[in-house]
């Protein structure tokens, strides 16, 4: 994907785990980490390869998007019952099995673009998974990842009017999540990430694209650090 798509993804780092998780590639050595964060093992796992499809995606390798799928469907077919006992409501499970449904219809006709939006969703609902557990950092830095994300999106369809509202949703999200950064001595990282939403926005009034698109990238960088700095 880096190599294919340096516009998009040559400014960020690969998918990691959640806070605290280990950084080995290999998602079944994630258990204690994951675990000890708060965070089923499982539910780890499925995130990476959910992760993983927006890597490849852009480098168009159907095969490997293919297997990822697989494997979430696997991964959550053995999970359901685990995250339903822990509080799910059928609600966010359903909707889970459904946005996992639009990836494989999508990824099955080569739609690069639909492919990416689906699975982006699909990690939204993951990060709403992460609250019936309560871990000790805020998801919403999750929703950060998966919004700043959503913005690229939004420009790469020429949509400025969605961008916005989700740059609108970025700041809402930023608010709640804000306390506990400075509360971590992350105020260096917290003026950065406001600086970052104000180019967007700017970039956004003026409609350009470009421009929105690489501070979008840059507010991803920086979301990575404000979650180094909650571990």
């Amino acid at each position: 994907a880096y190599e294919n798509s340096k516009e998009v993804y040559g400014k960020t780092a690969p998918a990691e785990l959640p806070t605290g998780a280990s950084a080995d590639a290999n998602p079944a050595a994630t258990g204690a980490a994951a675990e000890s964060i708060g965070l089923p093992k499982s539910l780890v796992t499925i995130e990476v390869q959910i992760e993983d499809i927006l890597d490849v995606v852009p480098a168009g390798d159907w095969a490997k998007v293919s297997e990822d799928i697989a494997n979430v469907s696997i991964g959550w077919a053995a999970f359901q019952k685990q995250v339903a006992k822990a509080g799910a409501s059928q609600s966010l499970q359903d909707a889970f099995s459904q946005k996992l449904e639009q990836v494989k219809i999508a990824a099955n006709a080569k739609d690069a673009a639909a492919t990416m939006q689906s699975t982006n969703d699909l990690t939204a609902i993951v990060v709403d998974m992460y609250d019936v557990y309560h871990p000790a950092e805020p998801t919403d830095l999750g929703r950060l990842d998966v919004l700043e994300r959503q913005v690229i999106l939004d420009v790469d369809n020429k949509d400025f009017a969605a961008a916005t509202n989700t740059l609108a949703k970025v700041t809402t999200t930023w608010e709640r999540v804000k306390p506990f950064m400075l509360a971590h001595n992350a105020a260096e990282i917290a003026t950065q990430f406001e600086k970052s939403l104000a180019v967007q926005a700017s970039g956004l009034k003026a409609q350009d694209g470009s421009a929105v698109k690489t501070e979008a990238l840059n507010a991803l960088e920086i979301v990575d650090a404000l979650e180094k700095a909650a571990a």
